[in-house]
C-alpha cells in the first residue's frame, strides 16, 4: 500500500504488572493471561503445563517464543496464523533480530522480553497503526514466562490482538519483514 504511512513506533507502550489485572483492550488478551494465570499451580508455569487444546480459539494469535542468553534474543519457535496474516509475515523460524516490525521497534521489544524475564512477570503493550494520519488498529499484545526445570524464563508465551477502530476497515497489513 504506497502512500500510507504506518506506525509511528514512539507511539507503542509496554508495561509490566503483577496479579492486578489490567484494563486489557481486548478479550483474547484477558484469556490467555487467564489462561496462563490458572497454569500456575506453585510457581510460574512451564511449557509442558500449556495446553493447547484449551486454548483453541486463542492459537491464530498465540507466539511461543524462546529465550537465549550470552546474547540475550528472542527466537519465534510458532507463529500463529493471524499474526502471520496481519503482520504479512510468518516468522516462525526466526530471530528478533533478523527482523523489522513497523508497530514498535526492536530495541522496545528487546526491552519488553528482557523485563518479562528479568521481573519473571508478564507484561501487556499497546502499538497502534495508522492510515492516512487516523488510529486504523490497535495491536494489544501480552507476554506471559514460562519456566525451565531450573526455574529461569526460557519461553514466552505470547499473544497478539488486532482491535480495528468502528468504522474502519483493517486491511492485510505488512507489519514485519526481514532486515
Amino acid at each position: 500500500m504506497r502512500g500510507v504511512e504506518y506506525i509511528k513506533p514512539d507511539k507503542a507502550r509496554f508495561d509490566l504488572f503483577a496479579d492486578t489485572l489490567p484494563a486489557f483492550r481486548s478479550v483474547r488478551t484477558e484469556a490467555l493471561y487467564r489462561y496462563w494465570r490458572s497454569r500456575r499451580a506453585d510457581g510460574l508455569p512451564r511449557r509442558s503445563d500449556i495446553d493447547p487444546s484449551e486454548i483453541k480459539s486463542l492459537l491464530p494469535y498465540v507466539l511461543i517464543v524462546d529465550i537465549y542468553r550470552d546474547p540475550f534474543r528472542i527466537f519465534y519457535r510458532l507463529v500463529g496464523t493471524a499474526v502471520a496474516h496481519f503482520s504479512g509475515l510468518d516468522f516462525t523460524g526466526f530471530f528478533l533480530d533478523e527482523l523489522s516490525f513497523d508497530i514498535c521497534t526492536n530495541e522496545d521489544l528487546i526491552k519488553a522480553y528482557t523485563a518479562v524475564c528479568d521481573k519473571k512477570q508478564p507484561g501487556v503493550g499497546l502499538a497502534f497503526t495508522q492510515l492516512s494520519h487516523h488510529s486504523a488498529l490497535d495491536v494489544e499484545y501480552i507476554i506471559c514466562p514460562l519456566v525451565d526445570a531450573a526455574g529461569q524464563v526460557s519461553q514466552c508465551l505470547v499473544l497478539e490482538d488486532y482491535v480495528g477502530k468502528k468504522g474502519i476497515e483493517s486491511p492485510r497489513l505488512r507489519l514485519a519483514r526481514q532486515a
